[in-house]
């Protein structure tokens, strides 16, 4: 797979730094302080071709529709996905997994876990970055897990966002709702709630177009309108 290339290439080039530091650091007239700092490098290279493997038997688990999708294989390919150190690294495996993965959201009993993993990634300033995610991915299985993750950012974190993190991912719940799923359609709604207020979940539902339907502002104005016109008639 591309990716694992990607990472493969990442790998030997950190690993190579590394030793050319260590190099720096010793005595260049000292053979054996060369050959100890040279020494770790062979041993961390195999670790990381391991590590490597074993994330590419996981994203080929996970890219194979099974009979038992709650099944260990699935759940351990997920965890060795989730278990991943660095945030960069777990996003892209994340979504290179969601992306591949056919089964669908609403019958995925990971699918929890998978959105809970991407969530836990935006923290602070990487929330705006990954927002725009919500845009720039084009895999659908795989944007529909970065819209999930970050209602459940709204539900759950709210009080991470700053005003304009909070004014924006209303604007982009907005902008996204009616092109979403079912299930994705919800849980935007129930995000937009928590963090705009019912007016703007109510629009995204459709209501407040019709005379019987009204926003909550209007039974706000209307309340108001019928308390003052008793108080004048007392």
């Amino acid at each position: 797979m591309w990716l694992l290339l990607v990472i493969v290439g990442a790998s030997a080039g950190v690993w190579a730094l590394a030793s050319k530091v260590k190099r720096h650091k010793a005595d260049p007239g000292s053979e054996a302080t060369q050959s100890a700092a040279e020494t770790p490098a062979a041993p961390a290279r195999s670790s990381a071709e391991m590590d490597l493997s074993q994330l590419r038997r996981a994203l080929e688990v996970l890219a194979r529709a099974h009979a038992d999708p709650a099944g260990p294989e699935r759940r351990g390919a997920l965890n060795d996905l989730l278990a991943q150190g660095d945030s960069p690294s777990r996003l892209t495996m994340l979504l290179e997994a969601a992306a591949a993965d056919p089964t669908q959201p609403d019958k995925d009993p990971l699918w929890s876990d998978l959105v809970r993993g991407l969530s836990g990634i935006f923290q602070g300033e990487t929330i705006n970055s990954g927002m725009d995610l919500m845009f720039i991915e084009s895999r659908p299985r795989a944007r529909d897990a970065v819209v999930s993750s970050f209602a459940k950012l709204a539900l759950e974190r709210s009080d991470e966002l700053t005003p304009a993190q909070r004014q924006k991912l209303t604007e982009y719940f907005i902008d996204l709702h009616n092109k979403l799923p079912a299930l994705q359609q919800h849980e935007v709604e129930a995000a937009a709630r928590k963090i705009a207020g019912d007016d703007v979940a109510d629009l995204m539902q459709g209501k407040g177009m019709a005379s019987d339907d009204e926003l909550q502002v209007q039974r706000d104005y209307k309340r108001a309108l019928q308390e003052s016109q008793r108080a004048v008639t007392q």
